[in-house]
């Protein structure tokens, strides 16, 4: 068919396929009163080390200020901390760099397990070459989408 001639919306059922991978991780993760959304972001600063929220917030594919916010709650539990970037590297005055602390680590690797059995549900549900091509696929679009931004 066409792509020119399609009528369904692409996003409504990434969005929908989205919504309930999220709920699998979420619904594991609740033990630990914590989101995926909270969880995928300290384990991206905890694999850096020290990381510039600007390019954090391009890593997860968010916009700065989006990330601000989603980030606002893990510096009120104490789970990371901002700390200056070297004068070189400053963008601008809203520029600073994000760490886990000692309480944000032991989170990251009590939530771990947790992580871990929503990961293995989403590979049983879908089963692995499903996983595998679904991956490909986002992967594939993405790049191909970031070629345009």
């Amino acid at each position: 068919m066409n792509p020119a001639m399609r009528h369904q919306c692409t996003c409504t059922p990434l969005r929908r396929l989205t919504r309930r991978i999220t709920a699998i991780y979420d619904h594991h993760l609740l033990p630990d009163a914590i989101t995926i959304s909270q969880y995928s972001l300290l384990s991206s600063i905890g694999r850096h080390g020290v990381i510039a929220n600007i390019r954090l917030a391009a890593e997860m594919g968010m916009e700065r200020s989006s990330l601000s916010r989603t980030i606002k709650p893990l510096l009120n539990a104490g789970w990371i901390a901002t700390v200056d970037l070297p004068p070189g590297e400053q963008v601008d005055k809203r520029s600073f760099a994000l760490t886990l602390t000692p309480t944000g680590k032991l989170k990251r690797e009590a939530a771990y397990p947790h992580w871990q059995q929503a990961q293995q549900e989403i590979d049983r549900l879908l089963g692995p070459q499903l996983c595998e091509q679904l991956l490909g696929v986002i992967d594939n679009a993405y790049a191909l989408l970031q070629q345009t931004a």
